[in-house]
């Protein structure tokens, strides 16, 4: 083999995904099934939309997350810790801006001896005051390191000027935030939020049917139902009337760099291009950015553009930290780049490399059930099925330059950007 030779590269035009196989537990939770995979591993993916767009009082989301594992009225947080653990388990709580849950991973014969514990955390949380009393405590020290981080602040300052202190996506935790929170707060968002009907489940990996019983068992209980037809919240965006906001910090030798503006998600008839044209511009190690301020100019250790869709909104952000002298030569150079997409095609060798680069993405996101029930996931968030994987691997496939010059005329303008520096 001549390894100088670099092999031929093969287009991708079909792909077979895993079989998804759909029930409903006796109270009606939705239950997605990947039954693939040699190994005797399984993963439960519990997801409550239940995420910071929900809360009633900043942080409440992501504090019940972690309560979750600190007791019950059955157990402590060391015997529940304990109990996962004798089992070489994981059981990791989280949320984010739209759902809020957990992942159980367990080899597939232990999964019954797990089940009922992870439902107690779901039912019988009792939020302990002196476990919230460390949580917060540990959060604020969190913050305080945070706050030294120019790339932090400017992500905070970012948000906020798209949209206003008040909408979930730009609301950020303040010390004060801290002294609000209540574990009678705690409680009522759980009672209200952690219930079967507004549950899905998402289970990968290799098991047998004996898994719908013991979901039925638990998760399936009628008593847990709770309230159904939760309200639907909206929140009006205030963004700021000023584009450009630098924060000084005299001792910095580098400043933290973010430009972007308000976008389209994933649900909108022209992400995929968006996303494409992204790829090109700033969203992969060989980009436009990377070359240009990065390899060329040495401005940088990294800079990329990116894509943040989530249900109720979306953005396009371009971030880098570069040194304090070149700060505005970088800003120069991404209005650079931004105008050269607008004004000029993509060149054909250019274009194949981010194509094949965007086709291999779209398979390491299917490459196994485990792997592949991440990808379901956030096709469930946004209420759609697995075509819309075809339609990526189609829209890689047959986008022209032309239409990826239409797309940044259409979505990047830098003149409309905000431009937000710290350092």
């Amino acid at each position: 083999m001549n390894r100088s030779i670099a092999p031929p590269i093969d287009t991708i035009d079909t792909i077979t995904l895993p079989e998804i196989k759909q029930v409903k537990l006796d109270n009606k939770v939705p239950v997605y099934l990947l039954n693939e995979g040699d190994q005797d591993v399984i993963k439960v993916e519990l997801m409550f939309r239940a995420g910071k767009w929900y809360e009633p009082k900043n942080l409440m989301a992501d504090i019940i997350s972690r309560m979750l594992r600190e007791g019950t009225t059955k157990h402590n947080a060391k015997q529940i810790a304990d109990s996962f653990d004798y089992y070489g388990a994981s059981f990791n709580t989280g949320a984010g801006f739209e759902t809020a849950g957990a992942s159980l991973y367990s080899l597939t014969k232990h999964i019954d001896k797990l089940l009922p514990l992870a439902f107690e955390t779901f039912s019988e949380s009792n939020f302990p005051e002196h476990e919230l009393v460390t949580i917060v405590a540990n959060k604020k020290q969190k913050l305080r390191v945070e706050l030294e981080k120019n790339d932090f602040i400017a992500n905070r300052n970012f948000v906020q000027a798209l949209y206003g202190s008040t909408h979930p996506y730009g609301r950020i935790t303040e010390f004060s935030d801290f002294e609000q929170i209540t574990t009678d707060d705690l409680k009522a968002f759980y009672k209200k939020y952690y219930t079967g009907s507004n549950l899905t489940i998402i289970v990968s990996g290799k098991f047998d049917d004996k898994i719908i019983k013991g979901l039925n068992q638990y998760f399936g209980n009628n008593d847990w139902v709770g309230e159904r037809g939760l309200p639907i919240l909206d929140y009006p965006i205030e963004a700021s009337e000023t584009l450009v906001h630098h924060t000084d910090k005299a001792d910095s030798v580098q400043s933290a760099v973010v430009v972007g503006n308000l976008s389209i998600n994933k649900t909108h008839p022209d992400f995929l291009k968006l996303s494409i044209m992204n790829t090109v511009f700033g969203g992969y190690f060989g980009s436009r950015l990377m070359k240009n301020i990065r390899e060329e100019r040495g401005f940088t250790y990294g800079i990329y553009s990116s894509l943040a869709s989530y249900p109720h909104g979306a953005f396009i952000e371009i971030a880098s930290e570069v040194g304090k002298e070149v700060r505005e030569a970088t800003l120069n150079e991404i209005e650079h780049e931004i105008n050269l997409l607008r004004t000029e095609l993509v060149g054909e060798e250019e274009l194949s490399v981010v194509k094949n680069y965007m086709s291999g993405k779209i398979l390491r996101s299917i490459d196994g059930p485990i792997k592949f029930s991440e990808t379901l996931k956030n096709l469930i968030i946004y209420g759609q099925d697995t075509s819309y994987i075809h339609q990526y691997l189609r829209a890689v496939r047959e986008i022209t330059a032309e239409q990826i010059m239409e797309t940044a005329n259409k979505y990047l303008d830098y003149d409309k950007m905000y431009k937000v520096t710290v350092g």
